[in-house]
């Protein structure tokens, strides 16, 4: 046998199973080309709208804006984008340090929407550091949204004077005394007094509420405040609110107050 003719039939053989990998390899290329054409730049998958109901304060956008990172994690679905629908798992992200309490999310193929449904966190009050920035906070105690720094007695504003900064979803202080804090916070707003300035002393645990027309109130958050409450209602009751200079409560089952 010619070893040349071996040789040149090897080559042609060589040649051919190139090819054969180069024509499978456009293949594959060709197919994920239309793969990808389908999932991120055909209309098919795009959100035409999203459905957001259950909002209280937060819009359309803010809603979105706080569900994305908690939805879109993956690099496929960050390649995706927001406005696929690929990138929209069914089902309820964990939003427990989010101004959500819960959303459930569903997408409706046929329309090509996605339907959210959330409960927004309560909103007690604001909180705010020595700097002036604020979030608000749930009855729980939680830090959860950016809030502006805020006067009068609409919306109840506490600015805790010794810390420099504060930290969305995180508790306001020790865990052992939110309790107390946000019974305390609970009460005066059920007695609808025209507060001025709430401070909350972090150091001496105390939180001093100062009103347009009244007393000063000083409080301890070391112990529960429903009996001190009770005695603080009691005097509101009486008429006398604003003959007292100042009504301190930082003793437990006590109640000290000075007159003009």
């Amino acid at each position: 046998m010619d070893p040349h003719f071996g040789k040149s039939q090897a080559k042609r053989k060589n040649r051919k199973f190139r090819i054969r990998i180069y024509l499978a390899s456009g293949g594959i290329f060709l197919i994920l080309t239309g793969i990808f054409y389908i999932a991120h730049l055909s209309p098919i998958f795009r959100i035409r709208n999203f459905n957001i109901t259950g909002k209280e304060h937060l819009t359309d956008g803010e809603v979105i804006g706080i569900l994305e990172p908690l939805v879109i994690k993956s690099r496929v679905r960050t390649f995706l984008g927001k406005d696929n629908m690929l990138s929209w798992g069914a089902g309820s992200p964990d939003t427990s340090k989010t101004a959500l309490i819960e959303a459930l999310i569903e997408r409706d193929w046929i329309r090509q929407s996605v339907d959210i449904s959330i409960k927004e966190r309560e909103r007690l009050a604001v909180w705010c550091d020595s700097k002036g920035d604020c979030s608000w906070i749930d009855n729980n105690g939680m830090l959860f949204e950016k809030a502006p720094q805020v006067e009068g007695s609409l919306i109840m504003t506490v600015t805790d004077i010794h810390s420099p900064y504060i930290s969305q979803g995180t508790g306001i202080y020790e865990e052992r005394f939110i309790g107390n804090i946000i019974k305390l916070l609970n009460g005066l707003k059920k007695f609808r007094l025209a507060i001025a300035e709430i401070n909350f002393d972090s150091k001496l645990q105390e939180i001093r509420v100062k009103n347009y027309s009244g007393p000063e109130l000083l409080f301890s958050v070391r112990f529960d405040p429903a009996t001190n409450l009770d005695s603080l209602k009691s005097l509101i009751e009486n008429g006398d609110f604003k003959k007292y200079r100042y009504i301190d409560l930082r003793v437990e089952n006590r109640i000290y107050y000075k007159t003009f």
